[in-house]
């Protein structure tokens, strides 16, 4: 079984915060002060309940959510946990992707293998947590996926961010870089849907810590 820890925090853009955004989205000069806004926004991160997933529910949802083309995304970390992090020794020719590391050559995992597992703990978060209904899946686009609640029709805009860093701190810093980007976005959904529809943004950053310990930082963007 594959244990994920969780913890969520709520953004809420107010009017000033979203025009800095769109600024900022076009301006780079503009994102500083965006951060700092945002940095003042945000609420602590809070725990939620942790998950214990089957690694066969894993696969199914990387089949359904993910737009990599990763085959073995499971066994791929799980080979370069063993070799980055352990020092266990691979016969040569195996897993052609590890090259040689040199003094000033790092290695790094799958990036497709990371994305793809980072995109289904998305769909996990979008369906156990926000009882979510896929209704798009967009395809070298943005967001990773679009998803409505069945009963107040909410429509969530989910974008998913993995890494295999060590510590968690390193996803919530992808996080925070990615809502200059996001934000816009949101807001952008939000005036072009006329009806009473909230459009609400799901920033899901997962660091794989081992093979089986997870952790997923949520950040939930209203507008």
């Amino acid at each position: 079984m594959i244990e994920i820890s969780l913890e969520k925090r709520c953004l809420q853009i107010d009017r000033i915060t979203g025009a800095l955004a769109q600024a900022a989205y076009s301006r780079s000069a503009m994102k500083p002060e965006l951060l700092t806004r945002l940095e003042h926004l945000a609420a602590p991160y809070a725990p939620l309940p942790s998950w214990s997933v089957h690694p066969n529910t894993i696969r199914a949802l990387v089949r359904r959510y993910s737009e990599q083309a990763a085959f073995y995304p499971l066994e791929e970390m799980a080979q370069w946990l063993a070799y980055q992090r352990y020092g266990l020794f691979l016969l040569p020719g195996h897993q052609p992707l590890f090259y040689a590391r040199t003094e000033h050559k790092t290695i790094c995992p799958n990036r497709s293998a990371t994305a793809a597992l980072g995109e289904a703990c998305l769909g996990l978060v979008m369906q156990h947590l926000y009882h979510g209904r896929l209704l798009a899946r967009p395809i070298g686009d943005y967001p990773d996926a679009v998803c409505a609640h069945p009963t107040d029709q909410a429509i969530y805009l989910g974008e998913a961010k993995a890494t295999a860093a060590q510590t968690v701190d390193d996803i919530k810093q992808v996080i925070d870089s990615e809502l200059p980007r996001f934000i816009p976005f949101v807001i952008a959904a939000n005036a072009l849907d006329h009806t009473s529809t909230q459009v609400l943004g799901l920033l899901v950053g997962t660091t794989i810590l081992s093979s089986d310990q997870w952790h997923c930082a949520i950040s939930e963007v209203q507008v």
